[in-house]
């Protein structure tokens, strides 16, 4: 068995789980999850993940996505200088990773959900 098979394969057991379960789609599969899985990056969906993998997981996708928007709609006629808004992009991608890996790893403990390698 390769190692995309078997990393789809608890991928499939564990979105079935987290559904079973009542959990929302856009929690157990978002956005930028979804992103990484087209890229092929083997990145458990976040309830079952470390919170380290969820807090890079997130921070990555989330913080140069937000800073390019942030740029285009508001710094860039505001004449900010760069290295505001790469300060600013960074601190808010550091909190959103925390944020968001701190979050489930609360709906991994409330919804009682098995460890990543036991399915």
């Amino acid at each position: 068995m390769t190692g995309d098979s078997v990393f789809e394969k608890r991928k499939n057991r564990a979105m079935a789980i987290m559904e079973g379960r009542g959990m929302w789609p856009s929690i157990y599969a978002p956005p930028c999850h979804i992103f990484l899985w087209r890229l092929g990056i083997h990145v458990p969906p976040p309830p079952f993940s470390t919170f380290w993998t969820n807090f890079f997981s997130f921070a990555v996708v989330y913080t140069p996505f937000w800073g390019i928007v942030m740029w285009f709609i508001f710094w860039k006629s505001q004449g900010a200088t760069l290295l505001y808004a790469a300060t600013s992009t960074l601190i808010a991608g550091l909190v959103f990773g925390v944020i968001m890996a701190a979050f489930q790893e609360w709906r991994k403990r409330a919804n009682h959900l098995p460890a990543w390698e036991k399915l």
